[in-house]
């Protein structure tokens, strides 16, 4: 609610599309995270913090540029979950 007026924030990522992020990933005294996304067949790979798409098949120009402002708009969060990745823990389901 802004200034007494309700703000419906259209998700960009739709349903159908599943997204994976990875644990903080560090090379050459970088750190960064892989983000996924999968739709059916279609797929694109991207990183974090520079919020680019490197890799894709399936997906147009128009969607990687939305994917891109997804990953600049949403880069505190994925980095905040990409935090609480513990790939340990989940290999032993503990």
């Amino acid at each position: 609610m802004e200034d007494g007026k309700v703000i419906v924030k259209k998700d960009p990522i739709p349903e159908e599309m599943k997204v994976l992020v990875s644990g903080m990933l560090h090379k050459e005294d970088k750190k960064f995270v892989r983000v996924s996304f999968f739709r059916g067949k279609d797929w694109a790979e991207g990183i974090v913090p520079e919020g680019i798409i490197e890799k894709s098949e399936g997906f147009t120009k128009e969607e990687i540029g939305k994917l891109e402002e997804y990953l600049e708009g949403e880069k505190a969060a994925i980095l905040e979950q990409a935090r609480s990745v513990n790939p340990i823990r989940k290999m032993f389901n503990i």
